[in-house]
């Protein structure tokens, strides 16, 4: 039997360390010929060439599509865009997957999306039917939905709004969050000395740009790190944002702050093993990222959500959401150092089994293609029909 060629494409950190096990599932199937497209932050060495990662894994890499990652403004995010809807668009015309898989809503994966698209290349999509209401990804997630044919979604809730996007029942499929069950799994032959000589009574701090809400980055920044200032006593692992609009702002200041307070560290990129780690001993996220609504519980770890980049996403008991505003911060960071009790936190997002069963479904996607030869064309689905 011919292998199935499976693409999966991947610009950021985050993103590869979320399918990583699922990847191996499918890497070790005789019956798949997975090739791993990097582009990116992933490519960059600003953001520490992160691809190393892929390779180390042992996975096959399809190719390196290399785009400008300039996030200073809008303007040069969308000449990203545009670059990667080119490249990507030259190489599928070429080589041509059965099935490409495309996780979330980063701008650059849009654009993948609509190269495959309009290449009529079948499109599996991860992570859709969320909300992010304070971010450009919103619109960018749900638009990657329209454009593809099958869907794996992290909650029941999730699912339901991709039904409610005109996608077909049978082609939308709850099983959870990667993220939420990879974190049970760390492998600490992965985390560097450096992380673990971070030890205790320590706060993990991942901020990201509201490219949505118009509200001031360098205002937000400023007023997380002023509070910072009033937990001498603690120690504060920084981690480099991502690629959004007014990034770099955030970066320098965090870098300029991490050189005058010695309680303080930077890592520009983790593996994700380290990642969780950190997470796991930490006292707890503080910042906007989604990994505190999704990973960090499953770690038993308090999360403090800042401003409204993730409002509308689904959260458990273990997040604390506060306004970028200083008195805020302090009292949640006070909260749970006084009264940070664990042992309740539940996991909206996790369920057993999780990369098994994206493998499992992953097949049946296969055998499905197989069998309809018309599976490129996809009506769309009324829910009072």
């Amino acid at each position: 039997m011919e292998k199935k060629k499976l693409y999966f494409a991947t610009g950021s950190r985050a993103d590869y360390g979320i399918v990583r096990n699922y990847l191996r599932l499918l890497n070790e199937d005789e019956q798949i010929d997975l090739s791993i497209f990097v582009t990116g932050t992933l490519l960059s060495s600003e953001f520490g060439h992160q691809v190393e990662l892929i390779y180390k894994d042992g996975f096959k890499i399809g190719a390196e599509i290399e785009i400008p990652v300039d996030s200073s403004d809008n303007k040069g995010v969308i000449h990203s865009m545009a670059v990667a809807l080119d490249r990507f668009g030259e190489y599928f015309v070429s080589d041509r997957p059965d099935l490409l898989i495309i996780l979330g809503d980063r701008y650059e994966m849009f654009s993948v999306a609509v190269a495959a698209a309009m290449d009529r290349i079948p499109i599996l999509h991860i992570h859709g039917g969320e909300a992010t209401f304070g971010n450009y990804d919103e619109f960018i997630r749900h638009s990657i939905t329209k454009m593809s044919l099958f869907h794996f979604t992290a909650t029941k809730e999730f699912r339901n709004r991709v039904i409610q996007l005109g996608e077909s029942p049978d082609r939308v499929f709850d099983l959870g969050s990667l993220g939420a069950e990879n974190c049970l799994n760390i492998d600490e032959s992965m985390v560097s000395e450096e992380v673990k000589e971070v030890k205790e009574k320590y706060f993990v701090i991942l901020f990201h740009p509201e490219t949505l809400t118009g509200s001031s980055t360098c205002s937000q920044i400023q007023t997380l790190l002023s509070t910072l200032d009033k937990f001498s006593k603690y120690r504060f692992v920084f981690l480099g944002s991502n690629a959004d609009t007014h990034s770099d702002v955030i970066r320098e200041k965090i870098k300029e702050y991490v050189e005058e307070h010695k309680n303080c560290f930077y890592f520009e990129n983790l593996p994700t093993s380290g990642y969780h780690y950190l997470l796991k001993h930490s006292l707890g996220l503080i910042g906007n990222s989604s990994s505190g609504l999704i990973e960090a519980p499953s770690l038993k770890t308090f999360t403090i959500n800042i401003g409204h980049r993730q409002d509308g996403r689904i959260r458990g008991n273990s997040v604390l959401d506060v306004e970028c505003e200083g008195q805020q911060i302090y009292d949640a960071i006070q909260k749970i150092i006084s009264d940070g009790n664990k042992d309740n936190i539940v996991n909206p997002y996790y369920k057993a089994n999780t990369a098994r069963n994206y493998y499992e479904m992953t097949k049946h996607i296969f055998n499905y293609i197989e069998s309809n030869s018309d599976y490129m064309q996809k009506q769309f689905y009324d829910i009072w029909s």
